[in-house]
């Protein structure tokens, strides 16, 4: 009896990555719960944009149904901040740090778990790196308010001033997206203090922390040694971070000069231009309205936020790094070389064979998303399509920019968004990962065969 027991228990044992699922889940709940009481809002929220809300904070995602300023309660603000920051650095993180301070052990397969989400790259002991993870955060978060603070201050009272410089330092490193102005950052895309040091803060939480662990580690002598002493992983985040950058701020410049930025003077297009090249694959600030920006330049940015930040990083997307296997998978190809090389060093199969399955599975997971969301929803707006399409890469980006159709979407297209956030965030591979994590691999080899491709 009692080994039967025991094996009913040993079915229902839930794995690390199931449990990361549920806590997220808890989290969104314990979030929709708070922000539905009558302290949270000034005139109340229904529980379905309390969900969003929650869904969109815990996601650091930053698409709203409710504005933050003037809908929401200091309490309300409070709350958002908070499921952002335990959102943003993830519910493992925050529950082996508190037992790693306290003490405690680390089990082997919590181990295995934490370093498959944050890749094995670093050498670092597991608890080392989570305790370095909350001291960055710390002290990034810390730095960032501090400079906020001297051009909030000023405008703003001296408790405002902290209150907007705090949310904005945390939003910002957490590339949650999520203002307590109603025009977001637009009031300010003239300060440059402001842009510059939001722009950072979202670049260095977009990085990942195995990348600035190793940054702060690395010898500096000369630019040339320090980048041949890097890892693989840290050369493609910085070049392919450095290269979307660049590109997404020549793009935007070139196609809005005339257009949305032909009243600023040529530093204010740069500015702005760098700005939204940033903030579009993953933070979701803007200082100018999206919805008015051209076709070409949203396509655009649906292709950065697509791409999104790093792995191991507060950022969604499918990452700088699965992008990069790709185009070296593909110039392999052309090539005709028999393997994928990046520095001098060729990836393994298993690296090529994740990336290939994530770009599958996103792309098909925005394609029917976008096709449910234009089903049930009639948006009385020209460019539907773009849209919506637009909408759900931005949430499956955790970006949080949005066309205008966020405050038009029903009950049921909230929803939709809120599973498409918590999957963006996830990722689909760790949802995966998580079904799947019980199951058995099976070795059975067929014979091969061949089929026309092409």
């Amino acid at each position: 009896m009692n080994r039967q027991i025991k094996n009913k228990i040993t079915r229902l044992e839930i794995s690390p990555i199931q449990k990361v699922l549920i806590s997220f889940l808890i989290l969104i709940l314990i979030g929709t719960l708070l922000l539905s009481m009558p302290f949270s809002t000034h005139n109340g929220i229904g529980i379905i944009d309390a969900l969003f809300t929650s869904t969109s904070a815990v996601c650091v995602t930053g698409l709203i149904v409710k504005d933050t300023q003037s809908d929401f309660t200091i309490a309300g603000k409070i709350i958002i901040l908070i499921l952002i920051q335990f959102g943003g650095l993830g519910i493992m993180t925050f529950s082996i740090a508190l037992l790693a301070l306290m003490g405690g052990g680390l089990s082997i397969k919590w181990g295995f778990t934490f370093e498959s989400m944050y890749s094995e790259l670093n050498k670092l002991p597991v608890l080392n790196l989570l305790i370095r993870i909350v001291l960055y955060t710390i002290s990034i978060e810390l730095l960032t308010a501090i400079i906020l603070f001297t051009q909030f201050y000023g405008h703003y009272s001296l408790i405002e001033a902290i209150g907007h410089s705090v949310f904005h330092a945390v939003s910002a490193f957490c590339n949650a997206g999520f203002s307590t102005f109603s025009d977001n950052l637009a009031g300010f895309g003239e300060n440059y203090i402001i842009i510059i040091t939001i722009s950072i803060a979202v670049i260095i939480g977009g990085l990942g922390f195995i990348v600035l662990n190793e940054i702060s580690f690395t010898p500096k002598t000369n630019i040339k040694k320090f980048f041949s002493n890097l890892s693989i992983h840290t050369k493609v985040v910085l070049a392919t971070t450095s290269i979307l950058v660049l590109s997404g701020m020549t793009g935007i410049i070139f196609l809005e000069w005339n257009y949305n930025l032909s009243e600023m003077n040529i530093g204010q297009k740069f500015l702005t231009s760098f700005f939204h090249s940033i903030t579009c694959r993953t933070a979701g600030f803007n200082t100018i309205d999206i919805g008015t920006l051209r076709q070409s330049t949203l396509s655009l940015m649906t292709g950065l936020m697509l791409i999104g930040g790093s792995p191991g990083s507060i950022a969604g997307g499918i990452k700088t790094t699965t992008i990069t296997v790709i185009v070296a998978l593909i110039i392999a190809k052309f090539r005709g070389y028999s393997q994928v090389v990046l520095w001098g060093r060729a990836l393994n199969k298993e690296t090529i064979d994740r990336s290939t399955t994530l770009i599958i599975l996103s792309m098909l997971f925005v394609f029917i998303s976008t096709f449910l969301i234009l089903a049930f929803h009639d948006f009385d707006m020209h460019n539907s399509f773009l849209s919506a399409m637009f909408e759900v890469i931005s949430a499956f980006g955790t970006v949080g920019l949005s066309m205008g159709i966020t405050e038009n979407l029903t009950s049921e297209g909230k929803l939709l968004i809120c599973i498409v956030m918590f999957i963006g965030r996830l990722g689909p591979l760790t949802m995966l990962m998580a079904l799947n994590s019980r199951k058995k691999k099976v070795n059975i080899k067929f014979p091969e065969e061949q089929i026309m491709i092409g």
